[in-house]
């Protein structure tokens, strides 16, 4: 008995970089595999012409060729999505390094924050320091000032002929 070839192969994968044709046929060749396997345990012997015959028949119809596509293409589909998740998870994963790394540099150290409020509120407080004693010492001269003045009025007063009272003297 003459033995016919399927040519699925051409029927499946249209050139040398089909992809989707290339996976259809691989998907093709794991159902005949998973149909001689399913005789050999049922049957406990090889698939004859007959059997082999219309597995061949029913695995070429249009319908079942584009179905084997369209598997085809979505299993290429995931492997492009599971490929471009890992590489955006990976992407992720290093933008936050960076975005970490970068907030690290930004900011000073525990020891640096604390020391430098420790300098900022010292040098402030010597500030406060030096206002106060200018203002207390700018304080004591305007009042001996006034002081003065006034003493030097009413002495004045006591020795001029005219009397004036210190109320007229001030206007």
């Amino acid at each position: 008995m003459e033995r016919k070839y399927n040519f699925i192969y051409e029927k499946l994968v249209y050139s040398e970089d089909d992809l989707v044709g290339l996976i259809a046929y691989g998907i093709y060749k794991r159902h005949k595999i998973e149909f001689i396997t399913s005789i050999k345990e049922r049957e406990h012997r090889d698939p004859n012409d007959d059997e082999c015959n219309s597995f061949f028949v029913a695995s070429t119809t249009e319908s079942q060729l584009k179905k084997y596509r369209n598997d085809a293409e979505a299993v290429l589909s995931d492997i492009v999505m599971n490929a471009a998740g890992e590489e955006l998870e990976q992407y992720e994963q290093e933008m936050l390094k960076d975005y970490q790394a970068n907030i690290k540099a930004a900011l000073p150290s525990n020891t640096k924050t604390i020391i430098l409020s420790v300098v900022s509120s010292l040098l402030f407080s010597f500030i406060l320091a030096i206002f106060f004693v200018l203002g207390q010492t700018s304080e004591k001269s305007t009042n001996d000032s006034v002081e003065k003045m006034i003493q030097k009025i009413r002495y004045e007063d006591r020795d001029s002929t005219n009397t004036c009272n210190f109320k007229d003297s001030i206007k």
